[in-house]
């Protein structure tokens, strides 16, 4: 298990910062979510929430700086189970790893390289509508013999695993 400080989570600003007690700001390191004006920064602070369900994190020091530019500290963030929120957050499609100067250990950004889902797209899924129809998709497709118009797997999820139609 690795060392830090234990905290409670009181705020999540976005999907790669959090506010704990004390009032400090903390920046996940290596990970960079999508800004909260685009569809998928709302999706990724969504997704860094659900993973907070007990509010308690460790901060581990574990870069070549102590703050960001804006204050924050950078920090890997685990949950009470040890497990590091960065790797969880780089799977999902609106966060990556973060591309500006190297803070975090070259270990830890080839652990998050290896997990990151690939090119990051802050356009997230189409908003709620005022309806409420929670974002769908309305897609006209004849399915009178079987799965016809669609890719294998595509009403399964196997083959298209995150694409709109599954």
């Amino acid at each position: 298990m690795a060392e830090g400080e234990t905290v409670t989570v009181t705020d999540v600003i976005d999907g790669d910062t959090l506010e704990v007690s004390g009032g400090r700001r903390v920046r996940l390191l290596g990970i960079d979510a999508c800004e909260m004006s685009t569809r998928g920064g709302r999706e990724a602070k969504d997704q860094l929430e659900g993973f907070l369900a007990d509010g308690q994190v460790r901060l581990i020091a574990d870069g070549a700086r102590d703050r960001d530019s804006s204050g924050r500290l950078l920090r890997r963030v685990e949950t009470t189970g040890s497990t590091d929120l960065g790797e969880l957050m780089v799977v999902h499609p609106t966060v990556g790893v973060y591309q500006g100067r190297d803070d975090a250990t070259p270990a830890y950004l080839s652990q998050l390289r290896a997990a990151d889902y690939g090119e990051r797209d802050c356009s997230g899924t189409p908003p709620a509508t005022e309806s409420g129809s929670g974002g769908d998709v309305d897609v006209d497709v004849d399915l009178g013999d079987g799965d016809s118009g669609l890719p294998d797997g595509a009403l399964t999820g196997g083959y298209c695993a995150r694409k709109w139609w599954c």
